[in-house]
């Protein structure tokens, strides 16, 4: 149900403009109201960030680079370019979230909210005169709670107003059908009971909360998170002109401490300022800069996207690069699943997977299938291609897995309500070399093909040895000599 079919509701506009707390919510300010959905699914986001960036995930995160056979195979073995990519995927998610908190300020009566455009286009160059706005490690511990009992809460809201949709129209149905009044009246106080179920769930989430209180704790989180991140990977301040040189902080070891404690990262910005002089400069700066013909915001607004094309300039092709990192992580997945049992793969299997493969792997593959020549199926064969499947899927299948993770954290329903975001792309298939992934995947269709066709050739035997005797065995195996070619005769 969307949001306008709510609002079409009979008793929502009484709803949305009464409250149960008058003297407490000041109602003389504006209300958040029909968007605190929108609301509660950057709160979610901004909580997730949070916790993403503590030292027990961070610890995780270097675990993993380092660990991760299949991202030093198929991206680098160069653990300070790993880290790179997950800073910048990180900037990048930050930035998202500010650019629809800038878009919520353009609607605050305060006009100190209506120029953040621009503020957070390059994280790490906010500098200390913006010192002041962030919260202190207990205070956001407490923020990040509030937020996210404001999102499950107000996740819950939407669950309850669907409910409600539906049975306001089936009531609206059983009164143009002229029910039974006894009926109708217990329908009827079904729906007020959920009508009330909506109004309690209302008072509790960001609903009827006042639109600043809510900005500002947005703002103020954003600042937070930006100190915590130069606080975990040891950033104190990054200028355009060090990052167009190539010397960039970020790219040396000492910037990826495996943990750094929230004190250090408060230490960065030593003094206190009063919140509303803070406040001013932040509004006055934006102003300025938007005056002067966006020079410095189009300046730093492209520091993150050189910084990556510089990144990646080196790199051959990647997945991501060619659209296919969700697509060849569900044929792993796949081949994973068929890995499990090859010798009992039934034709529609073989057939879905054929379907599945690019052009350059079917090609691959049969050049390889040929290169191989008539080769005698033997159980020491099947063995090794085997284990050797096996061993490639050790270390493939765990990227493909977070690929499909990480898009799913990403899909529409989980997005409306801001669920999800523990995975980087740079622990997925999206920064994998095309080649190398491309040739792992052959060798696993082949492994799947030498086992497969061993398993059905000795069924084969047995039968035809219990039917006619050795003449027929004689057969199976010139048949198995000349069905070689490939997995897909």
């Amino acid at each position: 149900m969307g949001i306008e079919t709510i609002k079409e509701l009979s008793w929502f506009t009484t709803i949305w403009k009464s409250s149960r707390k008058p003297t407490i919510l000041e109602p003389k300010k504006p209300l958040i109201g029909i968007m605190s959905f929108e609301v509660s699914r950057l709160m979610a986001k901004i909580a997730n960030l949070w916790q993403f960036l503590s030292d027990k995930q961070m610890t995780r995160l270097q675990d993993q680079l380092s660990n991760s056979t299949g991202t030093q195979k198929l991206v680098s073995d160069d653990h300070n370019y790993l880290m790179e990519l997950a800073i910048l995927e990180i900037l990048d998610n930050i930035k998202c979230v500010a650019q629809a908190v800038a878009r919520l300020g353009k609607k605050s009566t305060d006009p100190i909210y209506h120029n953040l455009d621009h503020i957070f286009d390059n994280p790490l160059e906010i500098d200390v005169n913006w010192c002041g706005w962030e919260y202190k490690l207990k205070k956001m511990e407490k923020q990040v709670k509030k937020m996210k009992r404001f999102a499950a809460v107000t996740s819950q809201l939407y669950e309850e107003f669907e409910v409600l949709y539906e049975l306001e129209n089936g009531l609206q149905r059983k009164q143009e059908n002229n029910t039974d009044p006894t009926k109708l009246h217990e329908f009827e106080k079904k729906v007020m009971w959920q009508r009330e179920e909506v109004a309690g769930l209302r008072e509790m989430s960001v609903w009827v909360r006042p639109y600043d209180y809510i900005l500002r704790l947005l703002v103020r989180s954003l600042f937070t998170i930006v100190n915590r991140v130069k606080g975990v990977f040891g950033i104190r301040q990054i200028s355009s002109a060090r990052i167009s040189r190539g010397g960039s902080d970020i790219r040396k070891g000492s910037c990826f401490a495996r943990s750094n404690s929230i004190s250090a990262l408060v230490s960065v910005y030593p003094f206190e300022r009063d919140i509303k002089r803070s406040a001013s400069n932040l509004g006055d700066k934006a102003i300025k800069s938007r005056n002067s013909g966006h020079i410095k915001s189009l300046k730093t607004g492209h520091i993150l996207f050189d910084s990556k094309k510089r990144l990646l300039h080196d790199q051959k092709p990647t997945l991501g690069d060619a659209g296919l990192s969700l697509h060849y992580a569900n044929v792993i997945i796949f081949i994973e699943r068929l890995a499990i049992s090859p010798h009992f793969i039934c034709p529609e299997a073989r057939g879905d997977l054929y379907q599945m493969l690019t052009t350059r792997i079917k090609n691959s593959f049969r050049v390889k299938i040929r290169n191989e020549g008539f080769k005698v199926y033997s159980r020491d064969v099947a063995h090794e291609w085997s284990s050797l499947m096996q061993k490639t899927l050790d270390w493939l299948a765990p990227l493909a897995h977070n690929m499909i993770e990480w898009h799913s954290e990403r899909n529409f329903e989980k997005q409306r309500m801001g669920l999800g975001g523990n995975v980087l792309l740079v622990n997925t298939l999206h920064y994998a070399d095309q080649v190398k992934c491309e040739d792992a995947i052959t060798e696993l269709v082949m492994g799947l093909h030498y086992v497969s066709r061993f398993g059905r050739e000795i069924n084969d035997k047995a039968f035809l040895g219990s039917a006619c005797g050795m003449e027929c065995e004689d057969y199976s195996v010139h048949k198995c000599k000349i069905g070689s070619i490939g997995l897909y005769d």
